[in-house]
């Protein structure tokens, strides 16, 4: 069976600070990638026992190499390189399923280090639903007949790709810890985290149990045509997307839209 990945860096156990962890000048960013990779070689073995036989990982997270250490990679594992971190390529219907790894919640879920996409959507909508990075992963695999089976993340984010397709497994390596904060909707970096030796062990688990869902999980889909809306934190931002594309501002002036007949016609 043939499987995808996409991975990312801010849900990976251990990861709660964007400056210091998940910019390349960080600190601590070498450290965050090497743990990101110890999880995805997790999924991996876990994937293989449960009947994968090509695996291939998107590296999402920002610029090359997208949070993720080549050198420390799974030697069964084929890695989507330079390929920009707009949104996975090099998938078609001839994957199996789809697994989500080392995800956030979107913006305004209060999960830890949550957000949408850059340059910093405050809220998206697809017709009225509210979608983050989750959902259109999801909904991309989803158009070519590629079910997501699989998410590992914080607490927020499996919950999102949970209301999306409850039958999705999951693995869960951190959670918020001020819950206060996570209802008023805040991104969150107080967490209670999983070691990265015990997260490896529960993604590993889950992903040899996803394996055996593939035929039961239903697709996730946003049905075409849609209108796109997109409400950003700061004007600066909305003046940027509509000087070099075409769309609506509203009258908040922090508001674009847009009519979509394709998930390709999505701007941020």
């Amino acid at each position: 069976m043939k499987l995808y990945v996409v991975c990312d860096l801010e849900g990976v156990a251990g990861v709660v600070d964007f400056t210091n962890q998940c910019m390349e000048e960080g600190a601590y960013y070498q450290q965050a990638i090497n743990m990101a990779t110890y999880e995805l070689n997790a999924l991996i073995e876990g994937a293989i026992e449960g009947g994968a036989d090509e695996i291939v990982a998107w590296p999402g997270h920002g610029a090359f190499p997208g949070g993720i250490n080549v050198e420390l990679l799974h030697s069964e594992c084929k890695l989507v390189m330079h390929a920009g971190d707009a949104g996975p390529v090099g998938f078609d219907a001839s994957f199996d399923a789809m697994m989500l790894h080392g995800f956030h919640g979107m913006a305004g879920s209060g999960g830890v280090l949550a957000h949408s996409f850059y340059p910093f959507p405050k809220n998206i909508w697809a017709d009225d639903l509210k979608i983050g990075e989750i959902a259109l992963n999801m909904a991309s695999l989803g158009e070519k007949g590629v079910p997501t089976v699989l998410i590992t993340g914080d607490l927020t984010a499996v919950e999102e790709a949970k209301a999306l397709g409850p039958d999705v497994q999951d693995a869960t390596v951190n959670w918020a810890l001020d819950e206060k904060e996570r209802l008023g909707a805040l991104s969150v970096r107080k967490a209670i985290s999983l070691s990265p030796v015990k997260s490896q062990s529960v993604i590993k688990d889950a992903a040899r149990r996803a394996m055996g869902k593939i035929d039961r999980i239903k697709l996730f889909l946003i049905p075409t045509p849609f209108t796109l809306r997109v409400e950003y934190i700061e004007l600066k931002y909305a003046e940027r997307i509509a000087q070099s594309h075409k769309v609506t501002r509203l009258d908040d002036d922090v508001t674009i839209t847009k009519k979509c007949h394709t998930l390709d016609d999505i701007v941020f």
